[in-house]
């Protein structure tokens, strides 16, 4: 288990506590699997206690700290270096798992190595409720077991031989963890959507966080985008289910095609 942090303690402290219930569900399911190590990658925190409830957690934690901020990407390939199981799970530090995440990271096999799963939010701001208008838009498309062309590095997992056979992460920032989705499906073993694999998220991070995102994802896409098609992702872009949440899918959306339109060959 691989967790990324900086100078959010309560969060961590949600995060860990939630983790250490599912520890509970799987040591009592019948599941051949085992939390044996959570790798808690602290990125530079400015705050003397921003990792304090990893020192008072009942799970196996392990901190590593980073010198230098490298973002959550670089974090998240810091701590593969540090995992020594057969799956390697992620989440994010302001991720609450549901009780049978563990349960369900587990379940994998040599046809399915890799999974990603469903994101709900606890939060309730209109940025919240529009990032979760888009969560649920795509998941309407999908099927359990359907092949995915994203791995959502704060909900999912994947067998660490796997992961290594196509070398893991091959980009970082915003949308970073989408990379090894590629290798995968080049490798012929598309990352799966699992429904069941559900995180409680914060997920509204202000409009600076909102915009610098969406912009990010654009121009760090493996692909330049097209005229046409970013005109049909903003026409299919402005989802929600009020005008307001709409409006700030169309602004985000367009944020992101500018820059995936501008993004260097």
């Amino acid at each position: 288990m691989i967790i990324p942090t900086r100078d959010r303690g309560a969060d961590l402290r949600r995060c860990l506590e939630a983790l250490a219930e599912c520890a509970q569900r799987l040591d009592g399911s019948d599941v051949r699997a085992k939390l044996h190590q959570v790798v808690v990658v602290d990125d530079a925190s400015a705050g003397g206690h921003a990792t304090a409830a990893a020192g008072a957690s009942p799970l196996p934690v392990e901190v590593l700290r980073n010198r230098a901020r490298i973002g959550a990407g670089a974090s998240r390939r810091l701590g593969v270096g540090l995992a020594t199981g057969d799956v390697l799970a992620f989440l994010d530090d302001d991720a609450a798992p549901r009780g049978d995440w563990l349960i369900q990271a587990a379940d994998l096999d040599e046809e399915r190595p890799a999974i990603t799963g469903r994101v709900l939010c606890f939060d309730d701001s209109l940025l919240s409720q529009a990032r979760q208008a888009r969560y649920d838009a795509r998941y309407l498309r999908l099927e359990r077991d359907a092949p995915v062309g994203f791995f959502a590095g704060g909900n999912s997992s994947v067998l660490t031989e796997v992961f290594h056979q196509v070398g893991g992460f091959s980009q970082e920032g915003t949308g970073g963890d989408n990379s090894l989705a590629g290798a995968l499906a080049e490798h012929g073993s598309p990352v799966r959507f699992r429904p069941e694999l559900v995180i409680a998220h914060r997920n509204g991070k202000g409009w600076r966080r909102a915009v610098s995102d969406a912009w990010a994802a654009g121009r760090q896409h493996t692909e330049r985008m097209t005229v046409a098609e970013g005109a049909r992702a903003l026409r299919e872009g402005a989802v929600g289910g009020t005008s307001a949440v709409r409006e700030i899918n169309r602004l985000l959306g367009a944020v992101h095609v500018v820059g995936r339109l501008t993004r260097p060959r």
